[in-house]
């Protein structure tokens, strides 16, 4: 190969990595500061809720995808607060949207659909 097109095949290349984006593919937002916030002191367990409510509204806003177990990472959070119905639904999300989850996101709904124990009723006084 001659100089000159070592030169022109070089130039082109540098020329063509300067066009390349550095767009992510996912919108995490504040995802990783709350999460951090929320394992350092679990009484932020609200803003944990509320940044992950956020990325899925956003993603649904803009027409974007939700990044990868999000949706998941929701449900569960809904499950733990009793909101067993919004669990499912958005284990079900996660399935549809990776469908490599869908092992671990039907033990999930299995889960998430069995009823809660009933209260126990007051023994009556003698």
């Amino acid at each position: 190969m001659s100089a000159g097109r070592l030169v022109a095949v070089s130039a082109a290349a540098v020329v063509l990595g300067a066009c390349a984006t550095t767009t992510q593919k996912y919108n995490w937002e504040k995802y990783d500061p709350a999460l951090y916030s929320y394992y350092k002191n679990p009484t932020k367990l609200a803003d944990l809720n509320q940044t992950l409510e956020a990325i899925i509204k956003s993603a649904d806003t803009n027409k974007a995808q939700v990044p990868p177990g999000i949706y998941a990472e929701y449900g569960y959070l809904q499950l733990q607060a009793g909101n067993a119905a919004v669990a499912v639904s958005m284990f079900e999300q996660e399935k549809a949207h990776w469908p490599e989850s869908r092992v671990f996101m039907d033990r999930m709904i299995k889960v998430a659909s069995i009823p809660a124990p009933a209260a126990a009723a007051p023994a009556p006084s003698p």
